[in-house]
């Protein structure tokens, strides 16, 4: 672990962390000393494909703080609890959010030998509901936030 702890006090939400570039993110934010909401569909993986079990794990053995959250960022209901639990537990304090969330990658690379006109109409959705829709709720409840804590902090000045 680093020693230059830049976001020490901070708190992050990346979504999508169970592995790749929301991984990656996640260790890097934790390691520059940042609480590290962590989000993903799988909390513990079978086939050691990621998941936020492994996630935190590996944030924790490098000596930093997460917290791990199972969240399907397909459902509505979910990212609004998810918001929620942040700001009951960091009293209304968010700093960062890292938007990574994505479902379709499988969906691309099936359908990448089809014209547009011969894939499924589905595939839409398929693409961008745990992508850019997803990336947008999560923006304006993190904005929320955001804002609120900010402009109160302005206001003791």
């Amino acid at each position: 672990m680093s020693k230059n702890k830049s976001l020490a006090g901070k708190v992050a939400l990346v979504t999508g962390a169970t592995r790749g570039i929301g991984k990656g993110i996640a260790l890097q934010l934790a390691q520059a000393g940042a609480l590290v909401y962590i989000t993903g569909r799988t909390l513990k993986s079978s086939n050691n494909l990621g998941s936020l079990e492994q996630t935190a794990d590996e944030i924790k053995d490098r000596g930093g703080l997460c917290i791990p959250v199972q969240v399907n960022h397909e459902n509505d209901h979910e990212i609004a609890g998810l918001f929620q639990k942040i700001e009951d537990e960091q009293n209304g304090i968010l700093d960062i959010l890292v938007n990574n969330a994505y479902k379709g990658v499988t969906t691309i690379f099936e359908g990448s030998s089809l014209e547009f006109w011969n894939q499924k109409p589905e595939v839409w959705d398929e693409i961008n509901n745990v992508g850019l829709r997803n990336h947008y709720i999560c923006t304006v409840y993190a904005g929320k936030n955001i804002l609120s804590c900010h402009l109160h902090q302005l206001k003791k000045i």
